[in-house]
């Protein structure tokens, strides 16, 4: 038995006289995101907060900022330290694999937010992650685009993708394209850049906007990406070629409510993931059994405003 659940459920004397002490112990939770310099992340951290509080759970924080070696050293010092959870985000799970068997060696129960993959090596080591499937979101979205061309009396693009090239980048990519072509739409891929951050993407869509005469629409596998494409147009004054972005950052919805060639954004939902670790944790808690891999829906944000994956999909 996990030494979270031995702790939480170890039981009273009987007839309740008495309380184990360890029972009153706060949980102690160790956290850690891969940088708080995304808003997603930002509103993750502090529905965590919140879901911790509520529950009692004594939470320490490790930013991982952007590095990691930074963040595997964080979560090594809270396992050091003795914490009963791991609650983890990271964009660097295969390097963090040696961290979870250890904590399953220890006894440290491991949840995750914002990954849909678990590598071989520490498949019984992770307890319980959820996240958006990044395939699927692409098909969200490119499904309601290939709607709003049809609305525009539009049966064709042409495309360039912005991405920090990635198996999770390329999924978001080819689920786009997959939903636009299996919706009647003719796709004409330009090229495919490897950006990551909004300087890089802003750069890479400068060439994009020389090369191509007759470019259409720039797709950003991430907020960076999309803004930086973004930044690019409005640079060069070509407002005709649509940004399509993904991850539902606060400056992205700002530039669709005013109109801008920024026509939407595929969202995530951050905080609802936080919600779902810390009711998943509950229960684990409480000795139930929970699925491992749980999804996230994604949805898209337009002129509309939110829409859900289930509305736009017609399920």
């Amino acid at each position: 038995m996990k030494k979270i659940v031995a702790l939480v459920m170890a039981g009273c004397m009987a007839g309740g006289m008495a309380t184990c002490a360890a029972a009153e112990e706060p949980l102690k939770v160790g956290f850690s995101l891969p940088a708080m310099t995304f808003p997603f992340y930002v509103r993750m951290y502090e529905q965590m907060e919140e879901e911790a509080k509520e529950r009692g759970w004594e939470l320490s924080f490790v930013d991982g900022n952007l590095d990691a070696g930074t963040q595997m050293n964080g979560l090594q010092d809270m396992i050091n330290n003795e914490v009963d959870v791991i609650v983890a985000a990271s964009w660097y799970i295969d390097a963090l694999t040696d961290i979870f068997v250890q904590c399953e060696e220890k006894g440290i129960a491991v949840f995750l937010m914002d990954n849909m993959v678990i590598p071989d090596e520490c498949e019984t080591a992770i307890t319980f992650t959820t996240g958006t499937d990044n395939y699927d979101a692409g098909v969200v979205g490119g499904t309601w685009y290939a709607d709003y061309l049809e609305k525009n009396q539009r049966d064709s693009i042409n495309i360039v993708t912005m991405a920090q090239w990635s198996e999770q980048t390329t999924k978001r990519a080819t689920g786009f394209i997959d939903a636009l072509k299996e919706n009647g739409i003719e796709v004409n891929e330009l090229n495919s850049y490897n950006a990551g951050k909004r300087e890089t993407a802003m750069t890479c869509m400068e060439d994009a906007l020389t090369a191509y005469d007759d470019l259409t629409v720039a797709y950003g596998c991430s907020a960076q990406d999309s803004l930086g494409a973004y930044d690019a147009t409005a640079g060069a004054n070509r407002g005709e070629v649509e940004i399509f972005g993904f991850d539902g950052e606060d400056e992205e919805l700002e530039l669709i409510d005013k109109g801008t060639n920024y026509i939407a954004t595929i969202t995530q939902d951050p905080k609802g993931q936080a919600s779902l670790l810390a009711d998943n944790l509950d229960k684990y808690l409480a000795g139930e059994s929970i699925e491992q891999i749980q999804k996230t829906p994604a949805g898209v944000y337009c002129a509309e405003g939110q829409l859900t994956g289930a509305e736009i999909l017609g399920e």
